[in-house]
């Protein structure tokens, strides 16, 4: 069965960024399942898996663009220390999660620390980095109206641990 919209792939990949070094590798952790066709999958990685095949292999390359887009200026902002308590810690590295501009939870990691500032970043920490996914195809088979219905791979139970 040939990889096409609305088909739930079960894929083993190995993420890696531009430097060669591996972000994640489902061999260790278990296949990825998604259903192709709705937006599960960076696009670029869909229109490369259309036509595929179970046992299929795939090195698709992405640039930063295809990716998880350029780093953008206007995300990173100094505020003044005396915002916060001073109790408050940070250090460079540390994430969190704030409201963003749309009420939604968004990442910010701390990328700098001085006496009267603080540096956070919103971009994605590999906003500007190409990747490389090698790709194994394990398993293509039809979503089901649920599943399709839901936005995702389920269980054969029917189940999807999602409390639905």
């Amino acid at each position: 069965m040939k990889i096409e919209k609305d088909k739930v792939i079960s894929i083993d990949y190995i993420m890696e960024d531009e430097d060669g070094s591996t972000l994640e590798n489902t061999i260790e952790t278990g296949p990825g399942e998604f259903i192709v066709g709705h937006k599960q999958l960076m696009p670029a990685i869909e229109d490369a898996l259309l036509g595929k095949e179970s046992g299929d292999e795939t090195t698709i390359s992405l640039s930063p663009d295809q990716a998880f887009g350029q780093a953008r200026d206007e995300l990173i902002e100094k505020v003044d220390r005396s915002k916060f308590s001073k109790d408050m810690q940070f250090e460079v590295g540390n994430q969190f999660e704030v409201p963003g501009p749309d009420g939604h939870p968004e990442a910010v990691r701390v990328t700098g620390v001085t006496d009267t500032e603080i540096t956070f970043d919103r971009n994605h920490p590999l906003a500007g980095k190409g990747m490389t996914f090698n790709v194994t195809i394990r398993d293509v088979r039809d979503a089901t109206e649920l599943e399709i219905e839901h936005g995702h791979p389920m269980s054969e139970d029917g189940g999807c641990g999602c409390g639905h």
